[in-house]
């Protein structure tokens, strides 16, 4: 990857509805992320970074939502081999994103300034954590390329988050947020609408 030019990506504004799928013992914290600087995910090493951040990713549709928690499992490209997960309960969060700089690496262009592919965004990330000298396969290992393509978008100065291919379903995107770099004006919300509770992300105004 060609990871400097993360700055010259291009962005644009993403104002609509994203999903979230959660359980529902964690309601409250609907779109709590201060777990995702110690657990790594594709585009966060966790607790590894350096610095450390925060990252919150929507779906674009209820299935994707589901797909990307783990709630379905199987696969949507096999007919009759999608399954519930069969031991827990989700609740699905409709999210109003109103975000200023946002980077699509969906588009082949955008892949082609950083250098990677849809191959690249959607493969193995796991593994880098997994393979060492008592495994058959050993190397590579350390953070995987998503991990220090996320670190450079974070460290873009401006960038609010990025969408990028689910790794789930190949055809589907997810909206990657970086809560702490969120504009002034910018905000990520979901209502409850049965309590009418409000959980809110917004940027901070300008000193």
């Amino acid at each position: 990857m060609n990871l400097w030019a993360c700055g010259q990506l291009s962005t644009s504004p993403e104002t609509q509805t994203w999903y979230r799928a959660i359980q529902p013992q964690f309601w409250t914290t609907a779109l709590q992320t201060s777990q995702t600087t110690t657990f790594p995910t594709r585009f966060n090493e966790g607790a590894n970074a350096h610095p450390q951040f925060e990252i919150l990713y929507l779906a674009e549709d209820h299935q994707l939502a589901l797909f990307e928690a783990q709630a379905l499992l199987g696969s949507p490209l096999t007919p009759g081999s999608i399954v519930p997960q069969p031991r827990k309960a989700w609740v699905i969060l409709n999210v109003q994103v109103v975000l200023q700089a946002v980077a699509d690496l969906t588009q082949v262009t955008s892949q082609n300034i950083v250098g990677t592919t849809a191959q690249e965004l959607t493969g193995d990330w796991r593994g880098y954590t997994l393979r060492s000298s008592s495994t058959s396969i050993s190397q590579p290992t350390g953070t995987a390329p998503t991990q220090a393509l996320g670190a450079q978008l974070h460290a873009v100065p401006g960038l609010e988050g990025f969408l990028t291919l689910s790794g789930k379903i190949p055809y589907g995107r997810v909206l990657a947020v970086f809560p702490d770099k969120l504009r002034s004006g910018s905000t990520v919300e979901f209502v409850n609408t049965a309590s009418s509770d409000t959980h809110r992300i917004a940027g901070a105004d300008p000193l």
